[in-house]
């Protein structure tokens, strides 16, 4: 539906905006902001998904409804970069989970009035509205366990200045952690809990209902009578959706590479390794959009949700971490690309705004967000891959020359050496990004040369064979002919064709 897309313009200056601040500043701070920030947002694009997929209505409410959860999200995105700040205050947390609240608490208001309005659903809707309670008791608690502490390190009279201080830096270390406990407890809540619950509880009961009712177990009847019914996913809307978030990481990869020249009338200067960078990191991002959409998406004999429960959960989670890690390794890559530490790379061939975002040399934490970013990613597009059962080729007996564990097995190999290439500091900037291209495209071929037919060739000669259906008259005419036979004069019938030999 066009609000969709419309939902999906906000995430695109999300990922932009989360991204960059996260590679300003690469360290264990930013990466912690990045994580919660982007979850947090995360979850309400999967609860919209979720109920349209549930009930694609169409109509005024829901388009309201949509368009109230998306003014809760810009609230939200506009207090991302402030949150865990040192200073408390600059923080802006309380704001962030203020407006998080607001689109999970309407979003169970919703759920409430179905239950109301649809008997039928009313357990499952139930289960939404109390797993949004639980998640927002818990972030109520973290905001409530940060102001509390700081209030006690206010009124601490300080014995000496450096005594205060020491108390002021101590505390500030203290509180962020409860407050951190209590934010990832919150997120295991909303993301896991409150819909894995669920579906567990209705599963479990169902395979413990016997013939006769008397026969089931007395809890197993509750749930029965709780879960009267489970609302339908519609798997090619989610598959969709999925689909067009993934191709907005993968845009934003594509943007974070470009930069501009201001070589002047020397040509010679455009052809620099900035450039070089560049066209490394879009290939980079050409062969994970080819994995992602064409090996791992491909060729399916069944999708992860239609398979079970848990390739179901695997597929979702999985693309979670991937879209993350690869968010991450994307914006280092941005600034990896202007990094002036290698040979025929002039700062002043940058224009004045690139010169500024420029370095003299890769820190390591930009090294651990790009390489062990598209380890990460790497490795979660593998269980996305193990999730789905893949047919074989189309001809040679339905047989690959390599099972998709060798694959996979391939793919942790690549994984690991990407997680150990953070530790290379002997490599500049342009080694290292053509180190991970070079392992990015070797990924590619061996995927497609192990999911081909033993008897192919990846280089076939000669002419392709078809099998054409045709009218007996047509043919006879054509046999007493030349043997040419007009298309354009065939029926629409007698057109078609199915490919007999490649």
């Amino acid at each position: 539906m066009s609000f969709e897309l419309f939902f999906d313009l906000l995430y695109v200056g999300i990922i932009a905006i989360n991204g960059d601040h996260a590679a300003e500043e690469a360290n264990g701070h930013e990466l912690l902001r990045f994580a919660v920030t982007f979850a947090m947002s995360w979850k309400i694009w999967s609860d919209v998904q979720q109920l349209v997929s549930w009930f694609e209505t169409n109509d005024v409410a829901q388009r309201v409804e949509m368009l109230v959860l998306i003014a809760c999200l810009l609230g939200q995105t506009t207090n991302m970069l402030q949150a865990f700040a040192p200073d408390p205050a600059e923080d802006t947390f309380t704001q962030l989970v203020g407006f998080y609240l607001a689109a999970r608490l309407f979003s169970a208001a919703y759920c409430a009035l179905t239950a109301y309005l649809v008997p039928l659903v009313r357990g499952m809707m139930a289960a939404q509205v109390a797993g949004v309670l639980v998640g927002a008791a818990l972030w109520i608690a973290s905001v409530h366990a940060y102001t509390q502490g700081q209030a006690q390190t206010e009124q601490q009279p300080p014995d000496g200045e450096s005594h205060g201080d020491e108390s002021q830096h101590g505390s500030d270390a203290e509180f962020p952690r409860q407050r951190v406990g209590l934010v990832f407890a919150a997120l295991a809540v909303d993301l896991f809990l409150s819909s894995a619950a669920p579906v567990w509880f209705f599963t479990w009961a169902r395979k413990r209902t016997a013939t006769r009712e008397e026969d089931t177990p007395p809890l197993a009847r509750r749930i029965n009578r709780f879960f009267e019914f489970f609302p339908a996913i519609n798997i090619e809307h989610r598959v969709e959706r999925t689909n067009a978030f993934v191709t907005l990481v993968l845009g934003y990869s594509v943007v974070g590479v470009v930069f501009q020249n201001a070589a002047g009338g020397n040509s010679s200067a455009v052809l620099n390794a900035f450039l070089g960078k560049a066209v490394l990191g879009l290939v980079q991002a050409y062969v994970f959009n080819w994995l992602y959409f064409e090996v791992d998406g491909g060729g399916l004999r069944t999708h992860a949700i239609r398979r079970s429960v848990v390739s179901a959960s695997l597929w979702q989670y999985s693309h979670l971490a991937f879209i993350m890690a690869y968010i991450l390794a994307a914006a280092a890559l941005s600034k990896l690309v202007v990094v002036a530490d290698c040979a025929n790379a002039p700062l002043d061939a940058l224009t004045e705004f690139y010169q500024e975002r420029s370095a003299p040399s890769v820190s390591l934490g930009l090294r651990l967000y790009y390489c062990v970013g598209l380890g990460t990613a790497l490795l979660a597009m593998g269980a996305i891959s193990l999730s789905h059962e893949h047919r074989g080729p189309a001809s040679g007996g339905a047989r690959c020359r390599l099972p998709k564990w060798a694959r996979l097995a391939n793919r942790g190999a690549v994984c690991v050496v990407f997680f150990c290439l953070s530790a290379a500091t002997g490599l500049d900037s342009l080694g290292l990004v053509a180190t991970t291209t070079g392992l990015s495209v070797w990924t590619l071929l061996f995927e497609l040369w192990g999911k081909s037919c033993p008897s192919d060739s990846l280089f076939v000669g000669g002419c392709t064979e078809y099998t054409a259906l045709c009218g007996r008259r047509t043919l006879h005419e054509a046999t007493r002919s030349d043997g040419k036979v007009d298309i354009a004069g065939l029926g629409r019938a007698e057109k078609t064709a199915v490919l007999d030999h490649v």
